[in-house]
């Protein structure tokens, strides 16, 4: 939501300073909340106001051409912090929970509150909502939400790239006839890779299907052909029998031996007495 809004003031270059500090550093801890139907990033004040006061703040302020403002006390923390509510970079928000609007609607009927069963289910994800005091304190129970996102350059370069592509596809039959063969050959031979890899599936299927019931457990020709694995691995081994190893088992037969070993080497005190007499 970085983009301005047709006849929204402009932010101001202090306010997009101290965000861009703030939006992704990692002394806010921040956490995902659900606010409107959309999960957004939201944090303590008091987080900020620490990262406002902290080392790393005092040298990117120091640095020349800097638009950040200088802060020597948690006051200044304060004033610049506001900044972010007043131009519409982060708001004022508030934990919903069962308990929180069962106790508001009991507080103000009329209170304009979410039903209960649209709150998030999801653990750790809370339901946020708007809170018309823009209030910024130490307190634990002050939270702010992102409603700014800095775009980073690699978003320019990839939208350039993808306009780039779609203006090079529309000039397809303006392009030289040798570049359209060559594309027209790469095109074919990657349907064909396709092809192949199709038919390999419901070949090595087949035939697994064949030795199930000729040859039982059944072989594999490319076991991990479907696995987590690289692209050589994937055709490692050729084939294989489709049996399990039970690594399970044989720890457990490890583990008894190794028990019985101990148990007949131990000797129990009387018994080695009267071996001694």
């Amino acid at each position: 939501m970085n983009a301005q809004q047709e006849g929204a003031p402009a932010k101001s270059p202090t306010a997009l300073a101290i965000a861009s500090f703030l939006r992704h550093n990692s002394q806010l801890k921040m956490r995902q909340g659900v606010l409107n139907g959309k999960r957004q990033d939201f944090f303590r004040s008091k987080r900020a106001l620490r990262a406002l006061q902290s080392a790393e703040y005092a040298a990117k302020q120091k640095k020349k051409g800097s638009l950040l403002p200088p802060i020597a006390s948690e006051e200044d923390a304060i004033r610049a912090f506001k900044e972010l509510p007043l131009n519409s970079l982060a708001i004022r928000v508030e934990k919903l929970t069962r308990k929180t609007v069962e106790s508001k609607r009991a507080a103000n009927p009329n209170a304009q509150l979410p039903p209960i069963s649209s709150l998030s289910k999801v653990k750790g994800v809370p339901t946020l909502a708007f809170v018309r005091e823009q209030v910024v304190s130490t307190d634990d129970d002050i939270y702010y939400v992102w409603i700014w996102e800095r775009v980073h350059w690699t978003a320019y370069l990839y939208a350039g790239l993808i306009a780039a592509a779609i203006f090079a596809v529309v000039l397809f039959p303006l392009w030289p006839p040798v570049l359209r063969l060559g594309v027209w050959y790469l095109s074919m031979g990657m349907l064909g890779l396709l092809g192949a890899f199709f038919a390999m599936a419901i070949v090595r299927l087949i035939l697994f299907g064949i030795t199930y019931f000729a040859t039982p457990p059944g072989l594999w020709i490319f076991p991990n052909l479907f696995e987590d694995v690289g692209f050589v691995e994937s055709f490692i081994p050729v084939y294989a029998w489709n049996v399990k190893p039970e690594k399970k088992k044989k720890k457990r037969n490890v583990t008894a031996t190794v028990t019985a070993v101990t148990e007949e080497e131990e000797v129990p005190e009387s018994d080695a007495k009267e071996t001694k007499s």
